[in-house]
């Protein structure tokens, strides 16, 4: 290597890689030309310059590069050890203040992991907890079924109506295990609670009581007012039809024209 250096003072107020990386940019040298003169891997060369300290190896090694460098660009070589271990030690105070505050970070951060351990005894209490919830919910729907009425939802008729139609289709939907009367007449219920019955009315109104009763005796009640409107027509009785029917055909026979009688017709009395 041709390039000569020169010793000059060394500027504490840089690190020791930023002095050898100007020194040696001054003079167009090449890392690869300082590694192949020193000895010294190159990328150990480039952590040095760019004070990446983790990267490189421990420091009785780094001292024995910095000599070699120093010694080579003019350096004292003492002063630049010296720098080094300034600056090591600023950062060893550094890298201490940040894994202290991760360290505060993580005891202050809740991790289930530091205060809960699985062991077989704390997977029997989880269960025996489970069975418990199950056994308690199924006592309280139990005490709740016993105290409350059933579940009746009539969906048609929803409401009180006028009917024109004599008959109509009742249905909705119980409480499965549950009993339907209808006006007190028994009620097939299938195995989903849903119920269907068609009535017949009577003209007026009609009244629908429509029960359900659970196994526990507990009732729930709708009820339904039909007022069932029957045409008029329908009233009128068959006898008086074919009477009026008789009476406007015999109407009908003497006011025809065309019986073909000729002359006066002359009543003989007694």
């Amino acid at each position: 290597m041709s390039a000569k250096f020169k010793t000059i003072k060394v500027n504490t107020n840089t690190t020791v890689g930023e002095c050898f990386k100007k020194k040696r940019e001054e003079h167009n040298v090449s890392l690869n030309e300082v590694s192949e003169k020193l000895k010294i891997k190159k990328s150990y060369l480039e952590d040095l310059e760019e004070n990446n300290y983790k990267q490189l190896p421990p420091d009785v090694y780094v001292k024995g590069f910095i000599r070699a460098y120093a010694i080579l660009v003019g350096f004292n070589a003492e002063k630049m050890i010296e720098l080094f271990n300034r600056e090591k030690a600023v950062n060893n105070k550094i890298i201490n203040k940040i894994n202290q505050k991760e360290k505060i970070y993580k005891h202050n951060k809740f991790s289930f992991s530091e205060y809960l351990s699985i062991t077989p005894r704390l997977i029997t209490v989880l269960i025996t907890l489970v069975v418990l919830s199950f056994v308690g919910y199924y006592l309280w729907h139990q005490i709740s079924s016993f105290s409350s009425a059933p579940y009746l939802v009539v969906s048609s008729p929803t409401a009180d109506q006028i009917s024109k139609e004599a008959e109509m289709v009742i249905a909705g939907q119980i409480e499965k295990d549950a009993t339907l009367k209808i006006n007190g007449k028994g009620v097939y219920v299938n195995f989903e609670g849903y119920f269907q019955e068609t009535i017949i009315f009577k003209p007026g109104n009609n009244v629908l009581i429509i029960e359900a009763t659970n196994r526990f005796g507990k009732t729930a009640i709708e009820t339904r007012n039909i007022v069932y409107e029957k045409v008029l027509e329908d009233f009128i009785p068959f006898e008086l039809e074919i009477k009026e029917d008789i009476a406007v055909e015999e109407k009908n026979l003497f006011q025809k024209e065309d019986l073909g009688f000729e002359g006066e017709i002359e009543f003989i009395g007694p």
